[in-house]
């Protein structure tokens, strides 16, 4: 294993993604009747052609290998360092001839090739490390020129993160809570332009709070009120996005065809 000069600091670690994947066994496919499944897609579909090199950033227990794959036609690859979150990434695109799953280390100069990728989607990676800038530079090392990245996080400025604070404390403490300008920094220092600056994404999102040991109990229901909830106001155009009300940030970012 090749690592990159300098490493940014875990603060989650692969124990504790093994505990979580664990408790799941599963991952649910994309569906358009998803408020936020639909919402993404939508961010998605003018940002990845048919046939483009697509990867996500931590994709262990993601239904978004299988979006990229059946939906959108790509070259689709994914990476972990968790086993049972690739594990069952893999069961749910298993003979799947165009998704290249890795198990390994993203920093893992090996682990990857370099300039190949014309797409970079992670959810919920980077604030897991406390040199964000680190993050987005071994991200710049395999997008080819002129490639973007799409890079979403759990908007905990807002009531979500008190509540995330609250309930789980412990994984409240694996977050590096990120504004917009912290996320802005990360991709525009090591030599990236903003496509859509980072900004507030969805207008009600309980579901972005890990409940612990009442997940089981709790999110189903929390679910079912976020989604009758996400596209009522969606219907009667009134899913405004804040700080306040809004689950995640996320921002899109490309690399200049010459650095």
């Amino acid at each position: 294993m090749r690592t990159v000069e300098k490493s940014p600091t875990d603060i989650a670690s692969v124990s504790h993604w093994e505990s979580v994947w664990k408790k799941t066994g599963s991952v649910r496919g994309f569906s358009t009747l998803n408020y936020y499944d639909f919402r993404l897609s939508k961010v998605f579909q003018p940002l990845v052609a048919p046939g483009s090199r697509v990867i996500e950033i931590g994709c262990g227990g993601s239904r978004w290998i299988g979006y990229f794959d059946r939906w959108l036609h790509c070259d689709t690859w994914g990476i972990d360092y968790s086993p049972e979150g690739l594990a069952i990434t893999q069961r749910s695109n298993a003979g799947r001839q165009s998704v290249h799953l890795v198990a390994g280390d993203f920093f893992d100069e090996s682990a990857l090739p370099g300039e190949y990728f014309d797409f970079i989607y992670s959810h919920g990676f980077i604030e897991h490390f406390n040199e964000a800038e680190l993050v987005t530079r071994r991200m710049l090392q395999i997008l080819r020129p002129g490639g973007r990245v799409m890079t979403l996080v759990p908007n905990f400025l807002s009531a979500y993160g008190s509540i995330q604070k609250f309930v789980n404390p412990a994984t409240f403490d694996k977050h590096v809570i990120m504004t917009t300008g912290m996320l802005d920094d990360a991709h525009l220092a090591v030599g990236m332009r903003a496509v859509a600056p980072a900004h507030f994404f969805g207008c009600f999102g309980p579901g972005v709070v890990d409940f612990g040991s009442w997940q089981g109990l709790l999110l189903p229901p929390i679910r079912l009120v976020q989604h009758l909830a996400c596209w009522s106001l969606h219907a009667l155009h009134l899913d405004r996005e804040s700080r306040l009300n809004s689950p995640y940030i996320v921002g899109i970012y490309e690399k200049p065809k010459v650095l």
